[in-house]
């Protein structure tokens, strides 16, 4: 079984279109550097061992959670539904990536290959953006530390103000949302039992100095108390 794996491991690395090997209970067994690059994960051995699921796409671009069980991937894997299709992946960074994906079976008991390619991109309308989508970006990508206005503005196609004035119309600012969904992220962080420090870059936020200001003004307690509490 070990030789298996070795020589499967040694074929997937070798391929230069991404591939993923999805484990027994879904965990992620292997993956190459293609895949990682993609995906923007320096070391990808960094995510072996965890699920496969969350780590590809746990919430979908507008921010809400995406459960595995309605994951086509999942499906094809676990249950033989159709083996390809196309989905949003989410990357390191917290950016949507649209790709077409195909699952393939192994000679390893419980695994399956995942092989997956970005799809091209349709150029961007020059119009104005709806509020709605922008809204979906900050939810998808709040959670990247070199996420700001400027680049809300920028990949809108569109000035810092317009971007402004869009949600501006509905009671809203580009830097609030963005700082709110940070601030609701490390919440769920707290939650789950993480550190402060590792709560504040995982939502996005440059230092913890920042972040526990950010987050006492917002809820009216330190997020140390806040985590002590919620343990």
């Amino acid at each position: 079984m070990a030789a298996i794996e070795r020589w499967m491991q040694a074929v997937v690395d070798a391929v230069p279109q991404p591939l993923w090997v999805i484990g027994p209970g879904g965990a992620v067994a292997h993956l190459n550097e293609a895949a990682g690059r993609l995906l923007g994960y320096s070391d990808p051995r960094r995510v072996v061992g965890g699920p496969s699921h969350e780590v590809l796409h746990g919430h979908r671009a507008d921010g809400s959670a995406y459960p595995a069980h309605e994951c086509p991937i999942v499906h094809a894997a676990d249950h033989g539904g159709d083996p390809r299709g196309n989905e949003v992946f989410v990357t390191r960074a917290g950016r949507p990536l649209d790709v077409a994906w195909r699952v393939a079976e192994l000679p390893l008991p419980e695994h399956r290959l995942l092989s997956f390619e970005p799809q091209a991109q349709v150029p961007a309308m020059r119009g104005v953006p709806s509020a709605s989508a922008l809204r979906a970006q900050i939810a998808a990508r709040h959670r990247d530390p070199e996420f700001c206005v400027d680049v809300l503005a920028r990949d809108a196609h569109v000035s810092v103000r317009t971007a402004q004035a869009v949600l501006g119309r509905e009671g809203e600012s580009p830097a609030a949302l963005i700082r709110e969904y940070r601030l609701g992220s490390a919440q769920g962080l707290l939650r789950d039992g993480m550190p402060v420090a590792a709560a504040a870059y995982g939502a996005g936020f440059r230092d913890p100095d920042t972040f526990a200001r950010a987050f006492r003004r917002r809820f009216g307690v330190a997020p140390g108390a806040f985590a002590r509490d919620a343990g």
